[in-house]
């Protein structure tokens, strides 16, 4: 049965600005393109677990503005239910990328009304039901700890990226299922970056004694993944692609995390190694939300390097 994942989190409009390199301070550089596509640490995780199969509700909030109503419709040709998402007068969240011909990216995000997305209506949300719940930092401190309050008292699998990290983020937020920061995430959440299989222990323990989830897992980049928790101690290498943006990459990792974890039966490895192939493929296509990969796309790479 497909997992019903419940988004609490953020939805933005992205621009994403083509170069051959950022910009010196002081510099201006000549683009090649730019674009505006659907965006948001939380909307991608939503989107990427939809496209993989998941059935995906969103509790988020959008601006009264044109770029609210165009990330509702992109939502909707998903298959995302909206029925939760509130409007408010203000911005729509915005990100600005720039994109190097590296696939070095860099992104400056503007959360706008994201911010006011309310802890006090999420029991509405909770109400309908769901498997898991996906979160992120780009909503208030507050509602993602309503969340995870409500999601423990119900028995429900919470999924935590800590991103955009802010200092002590993690600080009064309850246990979460699974943590699962970046590498520069990690460095600033516990000051140790995961450069091998040491570090990633060292690091692991020290969220660990933070939150005290059932698992960290640690996304690495080209080099995969890295899980620690009940027993487990473990990289879960992914395989090489031909990288064009990496933007949205380990959010596409998440959300297909979730709805593989719920899927395997709380198999964390098998999970990751899910998870894994879906951010690799999102590497190899232009943009956040276009770029990221459907159920068969994923089961086709899967396949291909088994």
């Amino acid at each position: 049965m497909a997992a019903k994942i419940l988004l609490v989190g953020s939805v933005m409009m992205d621009l994403i600005l083509r170069c051959e390199r950022a910009p010196e301070p002081s510099e201006s550089v000549l683009g090649h393109d730019y674009r505006n596509a659907p965006g948001g640490k939380g909307s991608n995780a939503a989107v990427a677990a939809a496209r993989a199969g998941a059935k995906v509700v969103a509790y988020a909030t959008v601006g009264n503005d044109s770029n609210g109503d165009y990330l509702l419709d992109r939502w909707k040709d998903e298959g995302v239910d909206t029925t939760h998402v509130l409007r408010r007068d203000g911005n729509t969240g915005f990100v600005a990328i720039t994109l190097e011909d590296s696939g070095q990216n860099r992104l400056i995000i503007f959360p706008g009304v994201n911010m006011e997305t309310p802890p006090d209506e999420l029991e509405k949300a909770f109400d309908d039901g769901c498997d898991a719940v996906l979160l992120q930092f780009e909503i208030p401190s507050e509602t993602n700890k309503r969340a995870i309050e409500l999601a423990n008292e119900r028995g429900i699998i919470t999924v935590l990226d800590a991103g955009p990290v802010r200092a002590n983020a993690l600080d009064g937020l309850p246990p979460v299922t699974i943590l699962s920061p970046n590498e520069t995430e990690t460095k600033a959440l516990v000051g140790v970056y995961p450069g091998d299989d040491a570090t990633c222990r060292e690091a692991a323990q020290k969220l660990m004694e933070i939150n005290h989830p059932t698992y960290v897992v640690l996304k690495l980049g080209d080099r995969g993944s890295y899980i620690y928790g009940q027993g487990i101690d473990t990289l879960v290498p992914t395989n090489k692609v031909d990288a064009v943006d990496p933007t949205a990459a380990g959010d596409a990792f998440t959300g297909t995390l979730a709805k593989a974890y719920v899927e395997l039966n709380g198999d964390i490895v098998a999970a990751a190694t899910y998870a894994n192939a879906s951010g690799a493929l999102t590497c190899t296509k232009l943009g956040a939300q276009p770029s990221l990969p459907t159920a068969a796309e994923i089961d086709a790479f899967l396949a291909a390097h088994a």
